[in-house]
């Protein structure tokens, strides 16, 4: 089986498609992955563009997007406006793939997951 990585994702020459490949960070260095939860969270930049990801540390991740260069375009000060709580990686790493593919296809539909999950939010008086 040829594959050919392209931007973090795996091209199957064999007609099966893409899979994603996440990139890892700090925030990942930890011994127990499978039985540590995971949140699949969506950030707002600046810019208005969205960043989809998943981390165990939502905080730390937060803190490293904030001091990443490699992210450019999207300004500094990410806003979280979304997260899911998963109970392992392959579970965080399945709904992340999900929520992209959802945002590639109709991006109303990110925006009413997002107003929907901030007004729960609002109900229960997180803020």
């Amino acid at each position: 089986m040829n594959s050919i990585i392209r931007k973090q994702r795996i091209i199957n020459q064999n007609n099966i498609g893409n899979k994603y490949i996440p990139k890892p960070y700090k925030a990942w260095e930890k011994e127990k992955e499978k039985e540590d939860p995971f949140y699949v969270y969506i950030l707002n930049f600046e810019n208005g563009s969205f960043y989809i990801g998943h981390s165990r540390e939502l905080k730390e991740r937060i803190l490293e997007i904030r001091n990443d260069n490699n992210i450019s375009g999207f300004g500094k000060e990410p806003k979280l406006q979304y997260f899911e709580i998963h109970p392992n990686r392959q579970a965080a790493m399945i709904r992340e793939a999900e929520i992209k593919e959802i945002y590639k296809n109709n991006n109303r539909e990110i925006l009413s997951m997002i107003s929907r999950f901030q007004d729960l939010v609002k109900e229960l008086d997180f803020e």
